[in-house]
């Protein structure tokens, strides 16, 4: 009852989470071009999650699996039949693969051919984490698919989960539910940290059933996705950028129900992946472009976002590609070999920077 009242008296006074403000792009987010001047762009269609397995960097694309070789272009390793929801190496020599339909498969290694499954209700996976012989899944909502992601957000959901399959016996537990969009996790030495991109914050939980759940971050600008391991820490991609018009347009049911209804998602007044490619998307007016030119300041639905966040998951810095860059839309993060990679689905293309370049740019060094 409490809860309820609360979320009245927000609604009323255009507070909390009935608030339209977004966090501005200041310290660790202040905005730069670093992924737009990365000297080495690989182009892949869709590219979305990245992993290494047997040393090697491999990434997904729809259906396909595809190998980085001699360091400049991609070759197919495997096709499934099915979208490829995300990766994450088991070992140094498994790979483990979830697919569009819910069900896991391994690929190398100790279980190399097994199946998994969290549940008969997973069906859109948003991303694996692995600890030893311990597997997390999430599942970003249990109303719609993967792809659905904008429906998910405009229908303001909060149905998703996590779950923990035992490799070895394949029994699944869930770790946590009701959760708004989960769409990347981390795994600590005695918690799982997850984002919640519908709430913009990063959440902690404890690995052994212990109540209570942390914030670690909170209101981010950008809508928070997968996490992965860093040598000093963890780097977050951030996959969409959030907008006053966007949050404004989330606190109106029936201008959303309607728009829904009427328009054609690649036209909604919603995040996105990839922007400006058409005039009948909104904010393509004026104050986007002026004499024909996009502006790097402008409002944005789509941008390219990645944060370096230390062992505490406090953010160090990012790197960008501003509304007129071509690295948007990120999706994957992996380092590896003295590299950052970053895979950007919005534009097809992984970016790959030294990270001790990248460290030198902001003081840090290794």
């Amino acid at each position: 009852m409490i809860g309820g009242l609360k979320r009245a008296l927000d609604n009323l006074l255009g507070r909390g989470e009935a608030a339209v403000t977004v966090p501005p792009l200041d310290g660790a987010f202040l905005p730069n071009r670093v992924l737009d001047e990365a000297r080495q762009r690989v182009p892949l269609d869709a590219i979305d999650s990245l992993a290494v397995v047997n040393g090697q960097l491999v990434a997904s694309a729809d259906e396909g699996l595809y190998a980085l070789v001699d360091g400049g272009h991609w070759t197919l390793r495997e096709s499934y039949g099915c979208t490829i929801a995300d990766l994450a190496a088991v070992a140094e020599e498994g790979l483990a693969i979830a697919l569009g339909s819910g069900n896991i498969v391994i690929e190398g290694g100790r279980f190399d051919g097994r199946r998994y499954r969290a549940d008969s209700s997973v069906n859109c996976i948003t991303a694996l984490a692995v600890s030893g012989t311990q597997l997390y899944v999430a599942n970003g909502s249990a109303k719609n698919g993967a792809s659905d992601w904008q429906r998910d957000l405009l229908e303001r959901n909060a149905s998703g989960s996590i779950w923990r399959i035992d490799l070895d016996s394949g029994e699944a537990l869930p770790i946590a539910s009701g959760l708004a969009w989960p769409a990347g996790i981390a795994i600590e030495s005695d918690a799982i940290v997850y984002t919640e991109a519908w709430k913009h914050r990063l959440m902690r939980t404890s690995l052994h059933g212990s109540p209570g759940v942390q914030m670690v971050q909170a209101d981010l600008p950008f809508y928070p996705g997968r996490l992965a391991p860093g040598k000093d820490g963890w780097w977050l991609a951030l996959f969409a950028p959030r907008s006053q018009l966007v949050e404004f347009v989330l606190r109106e049911p029936a201008y959303r129900n309607r728009m829904m209804a009427e328009v054609a998602p690649p036209y909604w007044v919603s995040p996105k992946l990839r922007s400006g490619r058409s005039f009948y998307e909104s904010l393509q007016g004026g104050g986007v472009k002026h004499l024909g030119i996009l502006k790097p300041w402008a409002p944005t639905m789509s941008a390219g976002l990645c944060v370096m966040l230390d062992a505490t998951l406090r953010p160090k810095f990012s790197l960008h590609s501003r509304a007129d860059g071509a690295t948007h839309g990120v999706t994957g993060v992996c380092e590896h070999g003295g590299h950052l990679h970053v895979a950007a689905h919005g534009d097809g293309v992984m970016v790959s920077l030294p990270v001790a370049t990248i460290l030198a740019g902001w003081g840090g060094e290794r």
